[in-house]
């Protein structure tokens, strides 16, 4: 399955190959990148076949899921624990924003660091808790069909 999934380590390639994004979602999808385990990926697909995957939703289709590569036949792959990657995408951003804030923040000033560290702790459990977010309903994928598998190295 490793030859379906383009690996990025800079985010001057990554910028570079990821089209159809404007200046900020592509840092923002960067800064998600940065958040997931090592046996996730970003994928996406053409908005026909998300829109079959996931029948009606309020607002715009998602096309970006996050999800686990699980299984792989010649035809398709099973993307598990599959969520939609926008919701994400916002507290990866809040994470890294607040990370910025406590490294510059003054020393002395413990009761901010102390807020900042608990907003930090806060933000990471609502990355975490995905149970309400968009799911694909088949997590059976064709191929043929997808756009991007992604994911950040380090």
């Amino acid at each position: 399955m490793d030859e379906l999934i383009t690996e990025y380590a800079a985010y001057e390639t990554f910028v570079s190959d990821w089209e159809d994004s404007t200046e900020n979602e592509t840092r923002m999808l960067w800064q998600l990148l940065g958040e997931l385990e090592a046996d996730e990926v970003l994928i996406r697909l053409p908005k026909w076949l998300a829109e079959e995957n996931i029948g009606f939703v309020d607002g715009a289709t998602p096309t970006l899921f996050v999800g686990r590569l699980d299984r792989e036949t010649e035809k398709a792959i099973r993307l598990v624990d599959s969520v939609a990657a926008e919701p994400l995408m916002k507290h990866a951003h809040r994470i890294h924003h607040i990370e910025d804030g406590l490294e510059t923040i003054d020393h002395t000033d413990t009761h901010r660091r102390e807020w900042l560290e608990e907003r930090l702790g806060k933000t990471r459990r609502e990355f975490e808790m995905r149970d309400d977010v968009t799911s694909l309903t088949n997590e059976w994928l064709p191929k043929s069909q997808l756009v991007a598998i992604v994911r950040r190295i380090d």
